[in-house]
């Protein structure tokens, strides 16, 4: 029994076409991706993930690239396959100096080998503690965020961020949507 069906533009109902044009629109892609024609065949879904989506990940004050980084690192700590190799492409997209190879660096908060804002790396170590246990977030991690100079609007930015990637890690993992055409891996499949 398949998970998921993929609903293509040619096929969709003219509500959810809308809802598609609008992510082209939104988005500058060209083509909808799988997580989006996976909706499809619920236009009310389709519209709250997409709407959700547009208010945490396409606007916002946060920068989009460490708003993308953020959702990698997320994914990788929850074992997402689709959603690590989506914002993988999308990191690399909109910072063409990084390589596939130094997305590593993202995930490792020791690592300094990238030469990253002290913000960026202070939100992405924040997002690996709270992908790994949300509940051990200390003061202390908040502080971290302050000192790094995030105000209390771009913390909760920061936080509807991550709990949009935890969503849609749950979502496409659960489905074990395939990878897009152009998304390059970057963990192990599941077995089957």
């Amino acid at each position: 029994m398949p998970r998921y069906t993929l609903v293509d533009y040619e096929s969709a109902s003219p509500e959810v076409r809308a809802i598609y044009d609008d992510f082209l629109r939104q988005t500058g892609s060209t083509t909808v991706p799988y997580w989006v024609q996976s909706l499809g065949c619920n236009v009310s879904l389709l519209h709250a993930y997409w709407e959700r989506t547009k208010g945490s990940l396409v606007r916002g004050v946060m920068p989009a690239i460490l708003k993308e980084m953020v959702i990698f690192v997320v994914s990788v700590e929850n074992g997402s396959r689709y959603c690590s190799a989506c914002h993988a492409h999308a990191v690399l997209g909109l910072d063409p100096t990084l390589k596939f190879e130094d997305l590593n660096a993202l995930l490792d908060t020791e690592d300094r080998r990238l030469a990253l804002p002290p913000s960026y790396r202070a939100a992405l170590d924040f997002a690996i503690r709270m992908a790994r246990d949300p509940n051990a977030v200390s003061d202390a991690d908040f502080e971290s965020l302050r000192e790094a100079d995030f105000d209390d609007a771009e913390i909760r930015e920061l936080l509807a961020v991550i709990d949009l990637a935890a969503m849609f890690n749950q979502y496409t993992s659960a489905l074990r949507l395939p990878l897009d055409p152009g998304y390059r891996p970057v963990l192990a499949p599941l077995p089957a």
